[in-house]
């Protein structure tokens, strides 16, 4: 049996292209030339590779001139597995089964044009809920849907599987979705709740999510070889995820690290931190080092994302002179007392870890029509001693 073989090349940081022979045209005689494009390393690329060459070896694998759609989305959700969250992974999931699969899954790749896809949008403005219960699906969840077909069909494009994207012509026709109004508390009432927590478990997460504007996986896949005190900063680069079965560390949603100078209230919380966890650890046998997790359990143990929520949403509700916010709104407290206090938009995103400027100004849109007001005042102040004109 003749052995396959592929070529592999680089197209550029984080985007690896595969070559490899499927096999001949019958018509023809030719070999037939097939392109995949690997998002990740050379070493991903290997193993995609090795995958590919052993389906043809098997009979497994696929011509995309006869590829069905469910073939496609069921290929692409495992190849994005390694791309993106799992929690992300498993809404993916769900978008793919229970939705587009049901609609078009029995349709050719090569033959999905707009009219089938608009077709399926329209069913889904009358039926789609998953609780069986009569009336449209949500915008948001259309939405949602709508960039998960994009995105699958986008990769099949780049893989040479279609020509082009059928859904790029529905981008500006999403369903609208009101954004609901973000709640967040005002540095008094950030104080009062850094007061109620300081004896619970809750502070130094709390502490650290107003303080840097950190994620909540950030906060606890947070390890002391991550900060350093002397310079006053911690570096995010892990994030601690919750998957069905069990605990995961993975990079941080935006998939690159960031370092965020700490205020100086911070930096001496820390060094306290620190000193106490390497006692009550020794106590119980165990040297705290670099991998020590911030905000562990006593033991050293992660603290589960879910414990940490259902245990601040617990807590806050019994402070009645504050608002019911959710963990994840500290993180919109800190962006937002920023942006008020005239700190530069693309500081704030450099803290956040926002992929764009934009990204941030869209989020705080609340924010900027005061910063608005602001700037006007100060024109107003630079132009009062102004000479009147002479008529």
């Amino acid at each position: 049996m003749t052995r396959r073989t592929g070529h592999i090349r680089e197209r550029s940081t984080g985007s690896v292209e595969i070559r490899y022979t499927p096999g001949t045209d019958p018509a023809t005689g030719k070999r037939k030339i097939a392109t995949t494009t690997i998002r990740g390393t050379r070493k991903d690329a290997e193993k995609e590779l090795r995958r590919l060459l052993r389906a043809l070896d098997t009979g497994e694998h696929i011509d995309p001139t006869r590829m069905t759609v469910r073939q496609w989305l069921t290929t692409w959700l495992a190849s994005v597995r390694q791309e993106i969250a799992p929690s992300s992974h498993r809404r993916y999931s769900i978008s793919v089964h229970q939705h587009l699969i049901p609609a078009l899954g029995n349709l050719p790749i090569t033959k999905v044009g707009p009219a089938h896809i608009q077709s399926f949008y329209n069913d889904l403005t009358t039926t789609g809920r998953r609780d069986n219960q009569p009336g449209p699906l949500a915008p948001r969840t259309r939405q949602h849907i709508h960039r998960v077909l994009s995105a699958a069909l986008s990769r099949a494009v780049e893989q040479q599987v279609i020509a082009r994207n059928p859904a790029d012509v529905f981008k500006r026709r999403l369903p609208k979705v009101e954004r609901k109004e973000m709640v967040v508390l005002t540095p008094e009432q950030s104080a009062a709740l850094l007061d109620a927590a300081h004896p619970t478990p809750l502070y130094l997460p709390v502490m650290l999510a107003l303080a840097t504007g950190m994620r909540r996986g950030e906060i606890l896949a947070l390890r002391w070889r991550n900060v350093d005190l002397d310079r006053r900063i911690v570096r995010a680069t892990e994030s601690l995820e919750q998957p069905k079965g069990g605990l995961r560390f993975n990079p941080p949603k935006s998939g690159r690290a960031r370092t965020i100078t700490l205020p100086g209230f911070a930096v001496e919380e820390l060094r306290e931190r620190k000193r106490t966890q390497a006692e009550q650890l020794l106590k119980l046998g165990i040297r705290q080092s670099g991998n020590t997790l911030l905000c562990a359990r006593p033991d050293g143990q992660p603290t589960t994302p879910l414990g940490l929520s259902n245990m601040f949403f617990k807590f806050i509700r019994k402070l009645q002179d504050l608002p019911t916010v959710r963990f994840h709104d500290l993180r919109h407290t800190h962006a937002t007392q920023l942006l008020l206090a005239g700190v530069h938009p693309r500081i704030a995103q450099e803290r956040l870890g926002h992929s764009t400027v934009a990204l941030t100004l869209d989020l705080y849109s609340h924010v900027t029509a005061t910063m608005q007001e602001d700037a006007a005042a100060k024109i107003d102040a630079a132009f009062q001693g102004r000479s009147k004109p002479v008529r």
